[in-house]
């Protein structure tokens, strides 16, 4: 392990790395307020009380002590709100075209999602080696091979009726759903065959019992079309692990211990670290954590729930639909509970986590 990835190191570069996400999905809320010409009072990286700050020419920009958050305070994001004295002429979200408000809300995640795509591009040209889908040989012991199962030279074309463009999407659907047997089409010998129940070794993570891969796949050449092609099926894979990570939790198939906020991916952070052999395959590590950690916090935040994006997004088609803005109480009084639930949570998943690292 490098010097610099000492505890200390690691706690650094984890809040280097949330602050990092949590200013890209601001200023994505904060470019389509910019775009539609929305007051702006602030944006700011952190929370709590400000270390710095300076007034700029639309809004004030401010960096505060806790990097736990970040936020861009709108005129007449909150219901009721109204332009106060010295922002006259500034105009109100509130007041905007649901279209424009709903593009506003959005702009946060999709500025995550955005960001996963560009990181793994850069990903994908600096790695030496990329996996296909197509197998190369088998594990000792491999169960995967027996009968009439996988063979050396099989493409994988679907596993479990979803299509396998990366080796991530073989990884993720294996790990999800491979504890019972799944159908996989392969192409062989030139021509698609379906191999019925083919059965998976079965591996445990944190008390979840998950599926396991018991063979080695092919490098791909690197070509232009690969890397286009793999810097584009990559993120939207991680996208649909995250999805549906979240639905199997919500299903609750996942225990307590899958859980992890802030604390337990600084843990995460320091495995991944520790694990590098040299700093360029750390970096490389730590960015493949980013791009994951940047897609969970945007599909997370379009969840409709009160007080992410997605809640207030719902609350934006409401209003669509009714032609008229909810109630402000009832709205304030929604946003306010399941504030004390999303914090109540945070708090429980926190000392959930550093309980774990002793």
């Amino acid at each position: 392990m490098y010097p610099i990835f000492s505890s200390v190191g690691t706690i650094l570069i984890t809040l280097l790395i949330f602050g990092f996400l949590i200013t890209v999905h601001e200023f994505g809320h904060y470019i389509a307020a910019r775009i539609f010409k929305v007051g702006i009072r602030e944006f700011s990286i952190g929370m709590g009380p400000v270390i710095y700050s300076r007034k700029g020419k639309h809004n004030k920009f401010s960096l505060r002590a806790l990097p736990i958050g970040g936020f861009v305070s709108m005129i007449g994001e909150d219901p009721g709100d109204t332009p106060e004295p010295g922002e006259e002429g500034k105009i109100p979200l509130n007041t905007k075209p649901i279209w424009q408000r709903l593009i506003v809300v959005l702009a946060g995640p999709l500025m995550n999602i955005f960001l996963a795509f560009v990181i793994m591009t850069a990903l994908v040209v600096s790695i030496p080696n990329l996996a296909s889908t197509t197998i190369y040989d088998f594990q000792e012991n491999a169960i995967t091979n027996n009968g009439d199962g996988l063979k050396p030279g099989d493409k994988i074309l679907k596993i479990d009726g979803s299509e396998i463009k990366v080796f991530n999407d073989l990884y993720y659907i294996v790990t999800l759903r491979g504890k019972t047997p799944l159908d996989v089409t392969v192409l062989r010998d030139g021509s698609e065959v379906l191999i019925s129940g083919v059965q998976f070794p079965e591996t445990v993570s944190d008390g979840i019992a998950m599926g396991g891969i018991d063979f080695q796949v092919y490098s791909l050449r690197k070509t232009p079309s690969v890397v286009f092609s793999q810097s584009f099926y990559w993120p939207i894979s991680i996208i649909d692990m995250t999805v549906e990570s979240l639905i199997r939790t919500f299903k609750g198939e996942y225990g307590w211990k899958a859980i992890s906020g802030p604390v337990g991916v600084g843990d995460k952070v320091s495995q991944v670290i520790k694990s590098g052999e040299s700093a360029a395959d750390t970096v490389r590590n730590l960015s493949l954590m980013t791009v994951l950690i940047s897609v969970s916090l945007g599909v997370c935040n379009l969840l409709p729930i009160p007080v992410l994006d997605g809640g207030r997004f719902v609350f934006y088609l409401i209003e669509a639909v009714r032609r008229k803005p909810m109630n402000q109480k009832l709205e304030t009084g929604i946003n306010a509970a399941f504030m004390i639930l999303l914090l109540g949570a945070m708090a429980l998943i926190a000392f959930k986590d550093v309980l774990g690292l002793f």
